[in-house]
């Protein structure tokens, strides 16, 4: 009876102060996840095309693509290399002029408002939006100067990544906002 007692006291304890570590914690959430939080990929395979379309669509501003081709595919790289397909990357720094990027200086592509997602098959969805076009004048706070449709495929990869590996606009110019 007396060592069952001492094991049991010994268990009690040690549970204890586990209970006691847990609950003594301000913060529930390790702070290294928290303060990534915004980086962590959605569950939602919506919700994670959504959000790798939005980050493509803040970096084509990035891509000088009046730059040298050498400049601009090292550009394309560095701004697209975790975002899209091998295919499309390869395809961009041998052509880096068929890349979406920044063509002048005056104006430039800031952002994808996304309008439609809609599943294109396994693991790939169809995201059809518009690319936001913005400019500034000395002195003054930038605004939209231009829209341009866009549609993108975008595919889970083997790595479970998301990634865009087409990348389409119309033919023709910028259409004025």
């Amino acid at each position: 009876f007396r060592g069952t007692m001492n094991g049991r006291l010994s268990l009690i304890l040690l549970s204890s102060l586990v209970v006691a570590a847990a609950c003594g914690s301000a913060d529930p959430v390790p702070r290294n996840v928290a303060a990534h939080a915004d980086t962590l990929a959605p569950v939602d395979p919506e919700q994670a095309v959504r959000r790798t379309v939005r980050v493509f669509g803040a970096r084509i501003q990035t891509v000088p693509l009046l730059a040298p081709d050498s400049i601009a595919a090292s550009r394309v790289q560095e701004a697209y290399g975790a975002l899209v397909t091998p295919d499309l990357l390869s395809d961009w720094m041998a052509r880096p002029t068929a890349a979406p990027g920044r063509r002048v200086s005056t104006s430039w592509p800031d952002r994808i408002e996304v309008q439609q997602v809609q599943p294109a098959g396994v693991d790939e969805y169809l995201v059809v939006g518009t690319l936001i076009f913005e400019s500034s004048a000395p002195g003054r706070s930038t605004s939209r100067v231009a829209t341009r449709p866009v549609r993108l495929h975008v595919r889970r990869t083997s790595d479970g990544t998301w990634r865009i590996s087409v990348f389409e606009q119309p033919a023709g110019g910028v259409s004025p906002s």
